[in-house]
């Protein structure tokens, strides 16, 4: 992996970052980008926001589009939800949906006092 574009936005506490991943093209999960961003980067994965993975046209190259947050804190405040869920395994987006679901349902009406 090489860093391409690098620039901090100092007011949401991240840095956006493009990073190159030479030949992945097709065999890349966002969890394996995640980590491998992070260990370039020297920072714990927990603070990393993945955007987008592209591939390019006529490369077996994948531009990596990150966010890289100062805490985990300043992640799960900024960064859109339905980004984080893409990385969940489906047993955990199972959970999650069921989750919302229960959420969601209206609460029983309590019975009527006489």
């Amino acid at each position: 992996m090489q860093v391409k574009l690098k620039s901090e936005s100092k007011l949401l506490e991240r840095t956006y970052v493009e990073m190159e991943v030479e030949g992945k093209a097709g065999a890349i999960s966002r969890k394996d980008a995640i980590a491998a961003a992070a260990a370039e980067l020297n920072v714990p994965a927990e603070t990393i926001g993945l955007l987008r993975l592209e591939q390019q046209s006529g490369t077996r190259n994948v531009l990596g589009k990150f966010y890289v947050y100062r805490t985990e804190e300043a992640r799960k405040r900024v960064h859109p939800t339905h980004l984080g869920e893409r990385t969940l395994g489906n047993e955990e987006r199972e959970k999650l949906r069921q989750a919302r679901k229960k959420a969601a349902s209206p609460a029983p009406a309590a019975e009527a006092k006489k």
